[in-house]
């Protein structure tokens, strides 16, 4: 998993978070900021992770709820993560908690198992134990399908 390297070359950096109990990280290299919740205009048709649009720095970003994303419950964000997704596009994370960064090193994170990888876009790029809980590293460039993004493009350009 590319990532990012720690500051002295020797891991990966990844910002850990937490959302019904479960805890996952994205590459810091991803990360563009962390920041409190805005307002959110929902968005019909879109899938129920797209909590809908809100404006971030002038640009209408996409809103994802980190828990139902996840396969949990939604959840009541206290921070959200802007995501560089891929290429010029952004997303916001909605969050219940962020624990802060932390360095793995590359042996430390595992490919997927089987059963979580498959076919098409991956939501997670690899798994590690850590202080005996399970850490899901997601892919930030695959969080929103391209279909979605067009769907978003339409209703953000009219």
């Amino acid at each position: 998993m590319k990532t990012g390297a720690g500051h002295d070359g020797s891991g990966v950096s990844l910002l850990v978070c937490g959302t019904g109990g479960k805890t996952f990280a994205v590459p810091l290299t991803a990360v563009r900021e962390t920041m409190r919740p805005l307002a959110v205009s929902a968005v019909p048709g879109m899938p129920g992770f797209v909590l809908g649009v809100a404006r971030v720095r002038g640009a209408a970003v996409p809103v994802l709820d980190s828990g139902t994303l996840t396969g949990g419950a939604p959840v009541t964000a206290s921070r959200w993560i802007t995501l560089a997704a891929s290429g010029e596009r952004t997303v916001a994370l909605a969050v219940e908690s962020v624990a802060g960064i932390r360095t793995l090193s590359e042996e430390d994170l595992e490919a997927l198992p089987p059963l979580l990888g498959g076919d098409g876009p991956q939501l997670f790029a690899a798994i590690a134990a850590r202080d005996q809980e399970l850490l899901l590293a997601l892919q930030a460039s695959h969080l929103v399908p391209d279909d979605v993004w067009d769907r978003l493009a339409e209703v953000t350009s009219s």
